[in-house]
């Protein structure tokens, strides 16, 4: 039996994409997988992989838009902004 091979962006959308559409709303949930990001990201030594993880969690901060307002999207956007360094890294880690 073969299983088929799922690249990496599949396999982050098949793992958070429902998750990122039901928590539009919920800070807590979506603070948590834009942590869960972090910690990829942190240990993640492929570029592209990064800037995948990034794009993920700008889709995040982009739907919680939707719905929530300027205090609870600020955490979110450090987050973000954190995922944004590590995309950039050259070795994936920020000082």
């Amino acid at each position: 039996m073969l299983i088929p091979w799922i690249d990496f962006e599949r396999l982050l959308k098949s793992a958070f994409q429902q998750i990122r559409l039901y928590s539009k709303s919920d800070v807590a949930v979506s603070l948590r997988v834009l942590r869960a990001f972090g910690d990829i990201a942190w240990t993640s030594p492929e570029p592209a992989f990064r800037r995948l993880i990034h794009d993920e969690g700008m889709r995040i901060v982009e739907g919680c838009q939707e719905k929530l307002g300027e205090e609870e999207l600020r955490p979110m956007r450090a987050r973000l902004a954190e995922l944004e360094k590590l995309a950039m890294a050259q070795d994936g880690r920020t000082t």
